[in-house]
C-alpha cells in the first residue's frame, strides 16, 4: 500500500521476464499506448481503479493500483491474482456492489474468474466454465434495478438486463455479422457505449463527454463516475473532465510517457537491427560481388594469357616456319649458285675446249688450206668440188636432214639443229 496526499492508495505490480538472444530481431510492440489501460470510476472521480499493461519488448508487466473506494472485494480478488503470477484480463464494478475479476496467466493457462454481488451469478459460472473469453460490463440506475451485459467469445451476445435497446440491437448485429465486440460499458441510467469492428455507438446526455467522443479518432477506454467525471483514453492522450483524481491523472500521464519512451525505444532499436541487417546483407552482396568479380576478372586474366600464350605459340610457329623457310631458301640459293658455278664452270671449260678445238680446226683448215695450194691443179680442183658438198651437206638438220641447221648445242657446240628439231632434242645427236 501507497500513501498519496489525499488518500491511500495500493499497488500491486507482477513482472514477467522474456529474454531474447541477441542475434534474433527486437519483437515490435503492438497495439498503442491507450490500448493497454483499463480505467474505472466508482461514485465520483475520487473513486478509481487503473490497470495498466507495461511492454518493453523484452519484458512484461501489469500495474494495478486503486483508491480507497473501490470495493474491497475487487482489491482482494487483484491482490490475489498479482500474488498468483495472473494477470487482470476483465474487471468492472457498479456503485451497487456488483463486480466481475477474470485472471489468467501470460501463457494463458491458470485462468480464473470472481464475481460477487450480481443476481447473474449462475449465468456467470457456466459462461467462465465453457471459455475464458466472457466480457462483463455492470450498469446502475436509480432504481438500483440490475444492470449487467455479459459478452462471450469475440461477439457472443449471451447475456444481458435493464439495458438499452439500442444497445442490444447493436450486439446482436455485430453478433449476426460474424464481426467483433471490442468492448462495452455501461452506465447510469441506461447510458453505454460500445466499440465494436463497425466503429463506436454511445448514447449519453448532451455535454462534454459526448462532445469529446464525437471527435475523430478511435476511443481506447472510456469512465464514467456516478456524479458525472470522466475520463476518454484514446491512443497517444487521454482527456478527462474536472473532478477527476489528480493521483489518477499525475499515472495515467506517467504511463503514456513512459510507454511512450518505450516504443520509441523498441522502434529505435528495430530501425538499429533493420539498418544493421540491411548494412550486413550489402556487405555479403557486396562480399559475394567482388568475390564473383574477382573470379570473373581471373578467368578473363586466365582466358587472356590462354590467348596471349596461343598468339605467341602461333607468332614462335610462324616464325620457325619463317626460318625454316629462310634456311630452306637460302640451302637452294646455295646449292643453285654452287651448281650455277660448277655450270659456269663447265661451261667455261667446254668454251674452252671448244675455242681450241676451233683454233685446232683453223690451224687445221690453214695447214690443209696450205697443202691444197701446194697440190697440182687437177688435184686441187677435185678437192675443193668434194669440199663443197661436205659443206652444203653439214649445213643441214642431222636430224631431219631437211631444213638448214640454224641450232648450236650446249655443252658441245656442234651446229647441227633446225628450229623444229632443237625442241625435240635433249642431246647432241
Amino acid at each position: 500500500r501507497a500513501l498519496c496526499d489525499r488518500q491511500k492508495l495500493y499497488l500491486c505490480e507482477r513482472r514477467s521476464f522474456c529474454f531474447t538472444m541477441t542475434t534474433e530481431p527486437p519483437k515490435p510492440i503492438n497495439g498503442s499506448v491507450g490500448s493497454r489501460i483499463r480505467v474505472i470510476l466508482g461514485d465520483s472521480g475520487d473513486d478509481w481503479l487503473l490497470v495498466t499493461n507495461h511492454d518493453d519488448g523484452n519484458t512484461k508487466w501489469q500495474t494495478k493500483t486503486g483508491s480507497i473506494g473501490i470495493p474491497d472485494a475487487v482489491a482482494r480478488q487483484i491482490r490475489n491474482c498479482t500474488s498468483k503470477d495472473r494477470l487482470v484480463k476483465e474487471v468492472d464494478f457498479n456503485t451497487d456492489g456488483c463486480w466481475y475479476v477474470k485472471g489468467v496467466k501470460e501463457d494463458g493457462t491458470g485462468g480464473h474468474s470472481w464475481w460477487g454481488g450480481t443476481s447473474a451469478s449462475e449465468q456467470l459460472k457456466k459462461m467462465a466454465g465453457e471459455s475464458h473469453h466472457v466480457k462483463v460490463s455492470f450498469g446502475s440506475d436509480i432504481y438500483r434495478t440490475e444492470t449487467y451485459c455479459f459478452i462471450q467469445g469475440r461477439n457472443g451476445y449471451a447475456l444481458s438486463s435493464n439495458i438499452n435497446s439500442g444497445l442490444e440491437d447493436r450486439m446482436k448485429q455485430i453478433h449476426e455479422q460474424r464481426k467483433t465486440i471490442h468492448f462495452v460499458r455501461l452506465f447510469d441510467n441506461g447510458y453505454y457505449f460500445i466499440s465494436d469492428d463497425n466503429g463506436s455507438e454511445w448514447v449519453l446526455p448532451d455535454g462534454p463527454l459526448s462532445e469529446e467522443l464525437a471527435i475523430i479518432g478511435k476511443v481506447e477506454e472510456v469512465a464514467k463516475a456516478k456524479d458525472g467525471a470522466w475520463i476518454v483514453i484514446r491512443a497517444n492522450h487521454y482527456v478527462s473532465s474536472t473532478g477527476v483524481d489528480n493521483a489518477l491523472e499525475q499515472k495515467l500521464k506517467q504511463f503514456y510517457r513512459d510507454q511512450k519512451n518505450r516504443n520509441n525505444q523498441r522502434t529505435q532499436a528495430i530501425n538499429a537491427y533493420r539498418i544493421r541487417k540491411r548494412e550486413e546483407r550489402e556487405a555479403r552482396e557486396r562480399a559475394e560481388r567482388e568475390a564473383r568479380e574477382m573470379a570473373e576478372q581471373a578467368e578473363r586474366d586466365a582466358a587472356e594469357r590462354e590467348a596471349r600464350e596461343a598468339a605467341a605459340a602461333i607468332e614462335a610457329a610462324e616464325r620457325a616456319e619463317e626460318r625454316a623457310k629462310k634456311e630452306n631458301l637460302e640451302k637452294t640459293n646455295t646449292r643453285a649458285a654452287v651448281l650455277e658455278s660448277k655450270l659456269e664452270e663447265r661451261l667455261r671449260e667446254e668454251l674452252k675446249s671448244i675455242k681450241e678445238l676451233e683454233q685446232h680446226v683453223q690451224n687445221r683448215k690453214r695447214s690443209l688450206q696450205e697443202s691444197i695450194v701446194e697440190l697440182p691443179p687437177s688435184k686441187r680442183q677435185q678437192f675443193e668440188d668434194a669440199n663443197e658438198k661436205q659443206t652444203i651437206s653439214h649445213s643441214e638438220c642431222v636430224v631431219c636432214q631437211d631444213k638448214a641447221a640454224v641450232r648450236a648445242v650446249v655443252p658441245c657446240g656442234h651446229l647441227c639443229l633446225c628450229d623444229t628439231c632443237a625442241n625435240s632434242v635433249d642431246t647432241c645427236p
